[in-house]
């Protein structure tokens, strides 16, 4: 194929980017990836360093992170990420990834559908949806269970693989469940995730081995590297290692100019670097004037003891991912709910603790460590349409500036606290004890981004069905940045499914 001439040219080799090259690739069409994100993990040290990063920054409690952000690997991903996208931010944290994979290479694995309750306002359907839920199911790989009672909350689309074991912590916590539902409108399961439990292709099964903060280097969490690397088997299919710095008009299409100023062609072009990196490359095709949206789900974390659990040992096996999955309907409403997580701390950093205890550092350590066998962290996230961040651009030579300001909407704080509360009573009576210091996470950090160029909108930063940019035909924006609503559920498979099937789109048309 051409060197610098595609039917389709993405940006971005994240989850959405790869999830729409597929099926144009499939279907014989030449596309070109642009990524300048490294492919390297961080370079060998000592296991301490892997740890806690070679400067100990794994150890600082500045920012108020959740541990899967505050790895060594996930802080050199996001603040490359930050020192070239140049957005500026208040009461926000613009979580976006420079790295081969994007956002997959530290991601939680967790994944749901959206039904038609959720999708209220989009201008598509789960009918829709559907094929390629299956179709990214069954590719990524997905463990959970298809029988317990957050089965058809999270979606039946794709055979599952057998859930891993449980932790002793939350195995506690589930069988209270199943001997006596707390609650009518509350549910309790296991967790689905991106996660494997029996092998797949060149990927392996989980050992269960505690390192899934480090990287998983079985290849058991989904990673979009995987999706790379069979896009490379594909002779209509280039990888280039360069930056995408803007979009021009082109005859016949658009020029995506690189670094160096080269240029790459094609009628159309996807925009799939996440949801801030995408606003980065397409603020200046929209009026700089305009004030926009973005919609993150506020997040809350509440730390849990079980009593039952004190005095025993530490898990020495097992993942650090997600355990179970929960949902408590807050109204008759359709949609109207918030899910979350329960997660164990056997493999999470001490750090994450014992930084935020009023103890000295040794003290504080050898508190978690006699609690810790008897701790998990429940994690709840809330509908977008909670968050109230707004995003200016500001004109400046070489492009809008771009200032993202984040906050919540007025009488959240009464919603949050009612939820609070319902879920104390809930988990006392399941054996868990909410510990003081449930905190609601700076707006963004949770990176369920979206709902900056909606679909269905018909303003200039709207989009169409397909994603199709209406200031700019040609464009297709493919990640977050195009879902009208950020629903109580994790996004990502949805984000992924809705790129498949604008690739499938796509590929139609030309």
């Amino acid at each position: 194929m051409s060197e610098d001439r595609a039917d389709v040219v993405v940006i971005g080799s994240g989850p959405a980017g790869v999830s729409a090259a597929l099926p144009l690739v499939e279907a014989g069409r030449r596309v070109i990836m642009v990524d300048g994100g490294s492919d390297r993990a961080a370079p060998p040290g000592a296991a301490w360093q892997r740890t806690l990063g070679p400067h100990l920054e794994a150890l600082r409690p500045d920012d108020g992170l959740s541990p899967k952000l505050r790895t060594p690997e996930a802080r050199r991903l996001l603040g490359a990420f930050e020192r070239r996208a140049g957005i500026e931010q208040d009461d926000f944290f613009a979580a976006g990834a420079i790295g081969r994979g994007g956002l997959s290479r530290i991601w939680g694995g967790f994944v749901s559908e959206l039904d038609d309750d959720d999708l209220e306002g989009w201008p598509i359907t789960a009918f829709d949806l559907r094929p390629s839920y299956e179709a990214v199911v069954s590719r990524i790989g997905v463990s959970g269970s298809d029988e317990d009672d957050m089965a058809a909350f999270y979606g039946g689309s794709g055979a599952l693989q057998a859930p891993p074991p449980l932790g002793p912590t939350a195995a506690v916590i589930l069988r209270r469940y199943t001997k006596a539902r707390p609650d009518p409108d509350f549910a309790l399961g296991h967790a689905r995730n991106a996660l494997l439990t029996e092998n797949r292709w060149q990927r392996q099964a989980c050992d269960l081995g505690l390192g899934c903060l480090w990287g998983c280097a079985r290849g058991a969490i989904y990673d979009a590297r995987h999706d790379v690397a069979l896009l490379r088997q594909h002779g209509n299919f280039a990888l280039r290692d360069t930056t995408a710095h803007r979009l021009e008009r082109a005859e016949g299409g658009w020029d995506v100019v690189v670094s160096g100023g080269h240029r790459l062609h094609a009628p159309r072009v996807v925009v799939a670097a996440g949801t801030l990196g995408s606003l980065h490359l397409v603020a200046p095709l929209i009026d700089a004037a305009a004030e926009l949206r973005i919609l993150n789900s506020p997040v809350m974390a509440m730390p849990l003891l079980v009593p039952r659990r004190l005095g025993r040992k530490a898990a020495m096996s097992g993942h650090s991912l997600a355990q179970l999955g929960f949902r408590l309907t807050c109204s008759a409403a359709p949609g109207d709910y918030v899910s979350g997580a329960v997660y164990e701390v056997a493999g999470l950093p001490p750090s994450s603790f014992t930084a935020r205890m009023p103890l000295g550092r040794r003290a504080a350590t050898e508190i978690f460590r006699a609690l810790s066998p008897a701790l998990a962290v429940a994690t709840i996230y809330f509908p977008g349409r909670y968050s109230a961040n707004t995003v200016k651009l500001r004109p400046a030579v070489h492009g809008p500036r771009i200032e993202v300001h984040g906050g919540v909407a007025p009488g959240f704080d009464e919603v949050a606290r009612s939820v609070r509360k319902r879920l104390t009573t809930i988990w006392r009576k399941l054996g868990a004890r909410p510990l003081p210091g449930a905190t609601l996470a700076t707006a963004g950090t949770d990176a369920h981004l979206g709902g900056v160029f909606p679909m269905g909108l018909t303003a200039p930063h709207g989009t169409d069905a397909h994603g199709e940019l209406r200031a700019a035909p040609g464009i297709h924006l493919v990640d977050g940045s195009v879902l009208p609503t950020i629903p109580s559920k994790f996004t990502t498979l949805t984000i992924m499914a809705n790129a498949d099937r604008i690739g499938r789109a796509l590929a139609d048309r030309l």
